[in-house]
């Protein structure tokens, strides 16, 4: 069962007595199915059922998984997985005489592998060469451009500048492979990073049956297989509430580039060495948390947000300092907010950014600058979820908590896709299997194989209002020099 609702369940016996309408709470959080309603009516009635319902979840998680009969495809990375709709982790070969794959490309788990049945259209990321590289130095594919009237972009600079550099399509229409291949070669991302990324980015807002999203809102072409294909500024997965530079989505465009926040952005920075570092990152997320609580009446704090706002701010100094200094300071991160566009001199990193890496500095992000889970029930009426199975408890152990983030994926669908998720159900457990959890299972770092239990979300869980992408570049006239950055507009 998924973490998730069982939080709700045990943390029902906090807030009871508190007179809030929890049920929408818990819609919000991604719904319930009827085992978690009646748990939940169990706690309700008598909540000292709660710690023995915990230690029952953890003690099933905790149980050995039984090997399937069939489905397998081998050889697998990290022992044996049910695959219902192929893919899975092939190893690399080596090659006589010449440095391996591996050597070429990074600490890479392996080769995704063809998936099948109705996931057999989607085009599968590759490893990409690594190591330190001027990006994108003199290559005439990948000059800057700004984007043209049909061109979208999004609410994630890092993408935009992808795009307005050729990394990825120019007219803000990507796919699974193409976003993947592009984060490795842009920013010098590992494989099982930039698959794990573009992955969530399908599932949370594109056409699972061909793989395509767009890195904006809502377009007409991406196609709509199963169901809306609301692009990555569909509020909830990596559009989220207390943001680096965009409103939350209760008070209405969600997508636009805020000024006042970057000027707010820089001035934390300033404040330590002008570098938009780990200890930047945790104050500028505890200090969007805090206006959020004030002011959002709606604001909700749970396991996706635990996971994105930290790890977007993760990505900031891991991805867009400078690989030659290792610096993330203004002349190294402005480009890339105000004007969406790789600096002058730019290098990607030289050693690859792997997953284990994101997860285990997220989570001592939040440890620097902890923020309680939860959400509002109008301003001034927080309701937490502070209980053994929070992630807050979790946050210093990185295997542990990457296995949570593999259980709590589905949450993307119930707040975002439904009722999508719930007439696909089996095509997005099965693109999980084959494309996510094989980073997941038994690859001597997370070993988190139990985590493949997948509840179905509840018809009608999480249904949310859509939010308002940006047309073309959120920053177009925000700031002068489109392509770089002017040398007056640099903070003294």
């Amino acid at each position: 069962m998924k973490a998730t609702y069982f939080i709700i369940g045990i943390a029902f016996s906090h807030v009871a007595t508190c007179g809030c309408p929890f049920a929408d709470l818990a819609k919000r959080s991604g719904g319930l199915t009827e085992d978690d309603r009646a748990k939940l009516e169990q706690v309700r009635r008598d909540p000292s059922q709660a710690e023995a319902l915990f230690k029952a979840h953890q003690a099933k998680k905790r149980a050995p998984t039984p090997q399937p009969q069939g489905g397998i495809i081998g050889p697998i990375l990290g022992g044996v997985l049910d695959l219902p709709l192929g893919g899975g982790l092939r190893k690399l070969p080596a090659f006589v005489g010449v440095r391996s794959i591996i050597d070429i490309h990074g600490p890479v788990n392996g080769v995704l592998q063809p998936l099948t049945g109705a996931l057999a259209a989607i085009d599968l990321p590759t490893p990409q060469p690594q190591g330190l590289q001027e990006i994108p130095g003199d290559d005439p594919d990948h000059q800057f451009q700004a984007p043209g009237p049909t061109d979208i972009r999004g609410v994630c600079p890092t993408l935009n500048a992808l795009a307005n550099h050729g990394y990825i399509s120019r007219d803000g229409i990507t796919s699974f492979a193409q976003a993947a291949n592009a984060v490795q070669t842009g920013y010098g991302f590992d494989f099982s990073l930039s698959v794990f990324l573009s992955a969530v980015g399908l599932m949370a807002g594109g056409d699972l049956a061909t793989g395509k999203y767009t890195i904006a809102g809502r377009d007409a072409r991406v196609p709509d297989t199963l169901g809306p294909a609301g692009g990555l500024d569909k509020h909830g997965v990596f559009e989220i509430d207390g943001s680096v530079t965009r409103q939350d989505v209760h008070f209405g465009n969600n997508a636009n580039f805020l000024e006042q926040r970057w000027d707010e952005y820089v001035a934390e920075a300033n404040e330590h060495d002008g570098e938009f570092g780990f200890d930047t990152q945790a104050q500028d997320n505890g200090l969007r948390y805090d206006n959020s609580i004030k002011t959002n009446p709606d604001f909700f704090a749970g396991a996706i947000w635990f996971i994105v706002s930290h790890a977007e701010r993760v990505f900031v100094y891991a991805g867009l300092a400078n690989g030659t200094t290792g610096k993330a300071d203004y002349d190294n991160v402005a480009p890339f907010f105000l004007n969406e566009t790789f600096p002058a001199n730019w290098y990607r990193r030289g050693v690859p950014f792997t997953l284990p890496q994101a997860i285990q500095q997220a989570g001592a992000m939040f440890l620097a600058n902890p923020r309680a889970l939860g959400g509002n029930q109008g301003v001034g009426n927080f309701v937490p979820i502070d209980i053994a199975s929070d992630p807050s408890n979790i946050a210093n152990a990185p295997a542990e908590l990457g296995c949570f983030v593999l259980e709590n994926l589905l949450d993307v669908a119930p707040n975002q896709l439904d009722p999508l998720i719930y007439d696909n159900f089996e095509l997005f457990t099965g693109f999980i299997k084959g494309v996510i959890a094989p980073f997941f299972i038994n690859d001597g770092y997370f070993n988190c194989p139990a985590a493949l239990e997948f509840t179905k979300p509840g018809e009608n869980a999480g249904e949310s209002g859509g939010s308002v992408s940006s047309s073309g570049s959120p920053v177009d006239g925000a700031y002068p020099g489109i392509g770089i950055i002017a040398p007056d507009s640099q903070p003294s």
